[in-house]
């Protein structure tokens, strides 16, 4: 009778065990979700400045064809970016329509906190 008494002991584990690995893994999922909450904002945050990048692609091909940017818009030549659902895009004109102004501000709840993406016809980014 004590065999079976020792192994009926042995057969599980206790409260204790399980309530102490509950706990590391709480510990360890509470230090693992901000870094990857942050690694997936910056990978929004990188797949918009491609988009943006690509849009500016497009308005230098608009301006070589038409000898100005009058006319362009993000839904023409970007959809891609115009879809985005994480970050706003508005594409601004010089009165001479001869230069432009790419601005990408975070737009879900995922990316507050993110810094808002510019583009200018010069060269200048707000990323660099």
């Amino acid at each position: 009778m004590s065999v079976t008494t020792d192994l009926r002991r042995n057969l599980g584990f206790t409260l204790i065990e399980v309530m102490i690995v509950v706990i590391i893994v709480g510990i360890l999922a509470s230090i693992a979700y901000p870094s990857y909450m942050d690694y997936v904002r910056r990978g929004h945050q990188t797949d918009a400045q491609g988009q943006i990048m690509e849009l500016a692609s497009e308005l230098e091909a608009h301006r070589a064809k038409n000898f100005s940017y009058a006319g362009a818009s993000i839904s023409a030549l970007a959809p891609i970016l115009n879809a985005n659902e994480h970050y706003n895009a508005v594409l601004t004109l010089s009165n001479d329509n001869q230069s432009f102004t790419i601005t990408a501000t975070p737009a879900s709840s995922l990316m507050s906190g993110m810094p808002m993406l510019t583009l200018s016809s010069s060269g200048d980014a707000s990323w660099d």
